[in-house]
């Protein structure tokens, strides 16, 4: 007849074992349900908005960085207030957002990084300008360019919101003369923002580099 081994660290062992196994397998399952799913809402999203090239004075590397590590924006001077954005860092390039003075509260994480372009996705609630829940893309795309002053990053946005509930999708569509140019206004806030606090970052870098 069969015995049991009704030892407890043989059966703990196990369940190590079967949740050692999961994590291996999921996370090339779930890359691929989610590069699906960003091309789902680029395709179907409710709002699109691209914002026109920033000129970003920096090096390739500090911008970069910036782009791997976006808690880094809170942490460089006082750009970006606590009332304007609270980043949680959640690992694995995954993190919590929450925006109080727009009442937005979500999570994003850095999704696909190819040469000279990051992806992120997320999805959250909002009432910026009414109560609504949805999924977002971020394509981040840069160039180096010259001028007269020098190299720097030339930096493009695209945004693809997709709303949760359909209904309220079609209402934002048809409220897009309105929406857009707030939405456009938001954008190109947090992008000179952002614009500063890398610019600044780089400026000190160059210093300590002398």
């Amino acid at each position: 007849m069969k015995t049991v081994n009704k030892n407890p660290f043989y059966f703990y062992r196990m369940i190590f074992i079967f949740l050692l196994w999961i994590s291996r397998i999921n996370p090339l399952w779930s890359e691929d349900v989610a590069k699906d799913k960003v091309q789902h809402i680029i395709d179907n999203s409710t709002i699109t908005r691209i914002h026109k090239p920033l000129a970003v004075r920096t090096d390739r590397e500090t911008l970069e960085y910036f782009i791997e590590h976006v808690e880094e924006l809170t942490k460089h001077g006082k750009d970006f207030k606590k009332k304007e954005l609270i980043l949680e860092v959640r690992g694995n390039g995954r993190y919590g957002i929450e925006m109080p003075a727009k009442h937005v509260t979500g999570e994003f994480e850095l999704l696909d990084r190819q040469p000279q372009k990051a992806t992120y996705l997320g999805h959250g609630n909002a009432a910026v300008f009414f109560s609504f829940s949805g999924s977002i893309v971020l394509e981040v795309n840069y160039t180096t360019q010259n001028d007269d002053a020098g190299t720097y990053e030339e930096v493009k946005t695209f945004v693809h919101l997709k709303f949760d509930n359909a209904f309220l999708g079609l209402i934002a569509k048809a409220a897009s003369p309105i929406l857009n140019p707030k939405l456009d206004k938001l954008i190109a806030k947090f992008a000179k923002k952002t614009k500063q606090v890398v610019e600044a970052a780089y400026a000190e870098k160059m210093v300590l580099n002398r």
